[in-house]
């Protein structure tokens, strides 16, 4: 091949066990748009907005699978503890306790 790159399609690099269950949940998001813009109309025969809302869904869905499985385990449990909540889900929640002129009930003193 005289400076032509070979344009086939290669696999997933070692996809993980996580990116495959990533990729399988977009399969409904592919069918969505699919079935929106016609299951008769051959994927060669799709205008370019069409391609794009279709890969739009795909790659929309396997980026919040991804982030969905990262928030799951963003803390893991330690063995013989009780999972705890992210503390950065809400930085103020003991504050209330810490105002001096309020008390533990909300009310001002």
């Amino acid at each position: 091949m005289d400076g032509v790159k070979d344009k086939t399609e290669v696999a997933m690099i070692d996809p993980s066990d996580i990116e495959l269950g990533a990729v399988r949940k977009c399969l409904k998001s592919f069918g969505d748009a699919a079935s929106e813009i016609g299951f008769d109309k051959p994927l060669g025969h799709y205008s370019e907005a069409e391609a794009l809302q279709v890969v739009d869904a795909i790659v929309t869905c396997y980026t919040e699978a991804m982030v969905e499985h990262h928030e799951t385990t963003k803390f893991p449990p330690v063995r013989g503890m009780a999972p705890t909540a992210d503390p950065m889900d809400n930085p103020f929640a003991d504050l209330e306790d810490d105002l001096p002129w309020e008390d533990g009930k909300g009310a001002k003193r």
